[in-house]
């Protein structure tokens, strides 16, 4: 007599059901993990970056909505408005933030940034790099887990 070993399956319809939850899940979960993460940068940045003078520019920093498109999803953040046109001058400016209220030249400055730096978007982002995946990971297995939970394990 041979060995034998029988397996069924049933219940395939509470499966695909189970699956198509856990995409809506996903599909709310990783907008909202992708804009925490940029808020994450954004308040790393105006805390410890961006350069104040008169406040108007830190004021500018801003995460915009999660934008879906099919299966893309893009976040934006960033500073300046029509207020603040020079956003990109300062970010540039090596010496954001260092000027001590002179020009190389020696003139004196009006108005100078006396903390901050340049490049007070990208270093924040450049910092927020390592562990990114692992963070939005944990965003999102923590958006869906209940629902996972409770659905696949039998909690609900």
């Amino acid at each position: 007599m041979a060995l034998e070993f029988k397996l069924e399956v049933s219940g395939l319809d509470q499966v695909i059901r189970n699956l198509e939850a856990y995409r809506d899940k996903l599909v709310t979960g990783v907008p909202a993990a992708l804009y925490e993460e940029a808020s994450a940068i954004m308040r790393d940045s105006r805390e410890h970056y961006v350069p104040v003078d008169t406040g108007r520019l830190k004021a500018t920093g801003k995460v915009l909505p999660p934008e879906v498109s099919g299966t893309k999803v893009t976040v934006a953040m960033g500073y300046g408005d029509a207020a603040v046109a020079y956003a990109a001058a300062v970010h540039e400016n090596a010496r954001a933030g260092k000027t001590g209220g002179a020009s190389p030249s020696g003139r004196r400055y009006k108005h100078w940034a006396s903390v901050g730096s340049w490049k007070y978007l990208e270093l924040p982002f450049l910092a927020a790099e390592r562990g990114m995946l692992g963070r939005l990971a944990d965003r999102i297995r923590n958006a869906v887990a209940g629902r996972i939970s409770s659905e696949f394990y039998g909690g609900g």
